[in-house]
């Protein structure tokens, strides 16, 4: 998705998936690795059942994640911590706040009208067919899936999920809407989370050899010219725009018309910016800041509450999940990760070798 949500699947239009045999474990790897079947409900969020097929899909993200990063070779060693739980709980507690996440989405969607429209479904069939040329054709593409555990009913719920957390989206950028921030809220909102906006003028050295000396200097006498212009200027706020327009080697200013707006390490400035950022109030400008990159002179704004917004609105969706009271079955709690996982790997393997059919 555009923000921070962790919607991570945005699928293209249905296409039927072959489940996978075996008796009561019918529905594809993932039903296969854990011997569930895939409508068997492992748990509820706020009275939304989540069946197995979802809350193992994410289950085998979170392990594919753990292998990524935590894997040394010698395999997962599912009782190591990481944020003072056992990797295995802390598998187990990712995929549950991932499938709660998107309950609530759903949650929200009927709570507030928003459903799927046949643009959305026209949009889900271009993307399928983007992606499947991507991976080189149709097949191609539904091998990938299949690896994922994917049938067509959670192809749809994952890519629709997609389009109604923008209509929830929308719906809260609507003035006057059921879900439109008052705007005290957003202010109460980056203050508690220490958002800045700022202009800045970059002088780079990012092209120059940092051994030498005569061009290094050479950028820190172009900031000090600008700051001394600016010094003497009766409007700063204005003439900072008119100077960065002949100073700044930025190249894109034009896509912030209202500054940047950040928090303090989030890696849009510099840290020695960020540090002179704080240290101003609103209408004062900096000296010249000296960087890794280059010279800069910052300008503190009042802050971006447009900017703000869309954090503000996964913020309140996140609030939500975690919030939700959820209750699980004995089938969930009896789950065991590493031995899922194991079989997952193994069904993976058996699959490849098949040339990507599904059993």
């Amino acid at each position: 998705m555009k923000r921070c949500i962790a919607f991570c699947l945005a699928l293209g239009a249905a296409i039927s998936l072959t489940a996978c045999g075996g008796g009561d474990t019918e529905g594809g790897l993932l039903c296969e690795a854990s011997g569930i079947r895939p409508d068997t409900v492992l748990l509820s969020v706020d009275g939304r059942d989540v069946s197995a097929q979802r809350y193992l899909y994410w289950l085998a993200y979170a392990c594919d994640y753990i292998a990524d990063y935590y894997d040394s070779g010698e395999g997962i060693q599912w009782g190591d911590t990481v944020s003072g739980q056992s990797l295995e709980d802390y598998a187990k507690d990712q995929a549950l706040q991932n499938a709660a996440l998107y309950a609530t989405v759903e949650t929200w969607a009927e709570d507030y009208g928003c459903t799927l429209t046949d643009e959305d479904r026209t949009a889900m069939d271009r993307e399928w067919a983007a992606r499947a040329a991507q991976y080189g054709g149709e097949e191609a593409y539904l091998a990938v899936l299949a690896r994922m555990g994917l049938d067509r009913a959670e192809a749809e719920a994952i890519s629709g999920d997609y389009y109604l957390y923008e209509h929830l989206y929308d719906l809260y950028c609507t003035e006057g809407s059921e879900l439109a921030p008052a705007e005290h809220d957003l202010e109460t909102f980056a203050q508690e989370q220490g958002y800045l906006t700022v202009d800045h003028i970059w002088l780079s050295t990012a092209a120059a050899d940092p051994a030498d000396a005569e061009a290094v200097a050479a950028c820190r006498a172009r900031a000090e010219e600008a700051f001394s212009k600016l010094n003497g200027s009766a409007d700063p706020a204005h003439d900072f725009a008119v100077l960065a327009a002949t100073y700044s080697d930025e190249t894109d200013r034009d896509q912030h018309p209202s500054g940047y707006t950040f928090t303090v390490g989030d890696g849009t400035l510099p840290a020695a910016c960020e540090e002179a950022a704080q240290a101003l109030e609103e209408g004062q400008f900096s000296g010249v800041v000296e960087a890794d990159d280059g010279f800069y002179l910052i300008l503190r704004k009042p802050v971006d509450l447009e900017a703000v917004a869309p954090d503000y609105f996964d913020a309140l969706l996140q609030a939500a999940a975690d919030s939700a009271d959820i209750s699980t079955t004995r089938t969930y709690a009896d789950l065991d990760v590493s031995r899922f996982y194991d079989e997952l790997i193994a069904a993976r393997a058996e699959l490849d070798a098949s040339g990507g059919e599904v059993a």
